[in-house]
């Protein structure tokens, strides 16, 4: 388990640490703090310089721009622009983005150095007299780290974007012995979360899920999968691929039709159980949630993190999910703590909350947001 994370360079930090952490972390602070900034540092380091992991982390903000090929027709292709995980949104050679994490076993890190490359750059019409590749000057990111990553360096476009096949990067042959999985405010994808599902259905975790659920909609009796991942018309919405039975209902109904505190605990209920030995970040925890059933969404996910030893990052503004974790701080073990985490912006260090701490201001409705 991580109990101090550093982060030098990376997006609004020039240098900031995470301490005294524990098995579940609410970071809490006002918007442009950088609390989501800190949960993709900790992706980042947990996925050990995966450039797939890269492409998520800017993907999910946008931060992307399309580039034309020099083939013939022309044709448009989207980069993820690198730049802006560098603080001051630039990036030249010599920049260098440092994460480290203290644990229970031994310090681990991953750095990505700007480095100057030359890269292919094809001119011409392929299968013709003119056809040439020449090499320009370009960037490239230099991963260090221990663990090693299995990519030690990554080969940014003329325009310093981040592109793979299909417009994908690849993922690393390596597979991390602590899975890291990262949930953003619009939660997963339908793909992602039926890929998920697969490593779920039919083990104890289904019943985890479905009580997950429950506490939304009592009435749910069973969830399952309705489409495949080559079933693009199910895919098209932000939410869907699952459908529910409940009580007293002959036909099931698509899962979109409950709501979108059923699809944020579905997601999270799923992706917690896929987590076993690693790290569950949530972006915003309580997306789509009534205050009145955050209590037993904090239930789930503090005795399910200790089951399956995962360590829970989460962030969140609302006054209500703070608060409703304090009754949960008073009953947590001294093995398995919960932290609240001040960011302040221009701070470069989190205020952590003693236990105590979130207790009183609970009872007396102080604000720690």
């Amino acid at each position: 388990m991580i109990s101090s994370v550093t982060i030098q360079g990376y997006r609004g930090f020039e240098r900031f640490e995470l301490t005294g952490l524990g098995r579940v972390n609410l970071l809490v602070g006002t918007n442009n703090s950088g609390k989501s900034s800190v949960l993709e540092a900790i992706f980042l380091l947990m996925s050990a310089g995966d450039p797939a992991a890269l492409w998520q982390v800017l993907s999910r903000r946008g931060e992307r721009l399309v580039t034309e090929t020099a083939t013939s027709p022309p044709s448009l292709h989207a980069e993820a622009e690198v730049r802006h995980l560098f603080r001051g949104h630039e990036v030249v050679p010599g920049s260098r983005i440092v994460l480290s994490a203290a644990n229970e076993t031994a310090q681990r890190s991953v750095a990505f150095a700007a480095t100057e490359a030359l890269n292919a750059l094809a001119i011409g019409l392929p299968g013709t007299a003119d056809y040439d590749r020449i090499a320009v000057p370009s960037l490239a990111l230099e991963v260090t780290g221990d663990p090693k990553p299995a990519i030690p360096w990554i080969l940014l476009t003329p325009a310093g974007g981040l592109i793979g096949a299909s417009g994908t990067p690849r993922r690393s042959s390596r597979r991390t012995s602590e899975p890291s999985i990262f949930i953003a405010s619009e939660s997963l994808t339908i793909d992602e979360l039926v890929g998920l599902w697969n490593s779920v259905s039919l083990t104890p975790a289904e019943s985890l899920v479905l009580r997950a659920l429950q506490f939304i909609d009592p009435e749910i009796e069973r969830i399952a999968v309705q489409v495949t991942t080559a079933n693009s018309y199910y895919r098209s919405g932000s939410r869907g691929g699952f459908i529910v039975k409940r009580r007293g209902m002959e036909r099931p109904i698509p899962i979109g039709s409950l709501g979108d505190g059923v699809w944020r605990m579905l997601v999270m209920a799923i992706a917690i159980t896929q987590c076993r030995g690693g790290v569950l970040l949530v972006d915003e925890i309580d997306t789509g949630l009534h205050h009145s059933i955050m209590s037993e969404m904090w239930q789930l996910i503090y005795n399910t993190a200790k089951e399956l030893d995962v360590q829970v990052f989460a962030t969140t503004h609302s006054y209500d999910c703070v608060y409703s974790l304090a009754p949960l701080c008073a009953s947590a073990d001294e093995q398995n703590p919960i932290t609240v985490q001040r960011i302040e912006h221009g701070k470069s260090a989190a205020i952590p909350y003693a236990l105590n701490q979130v207790r009183i201001a609970a009872e007396h409705q102080i604000e720690v947001r």
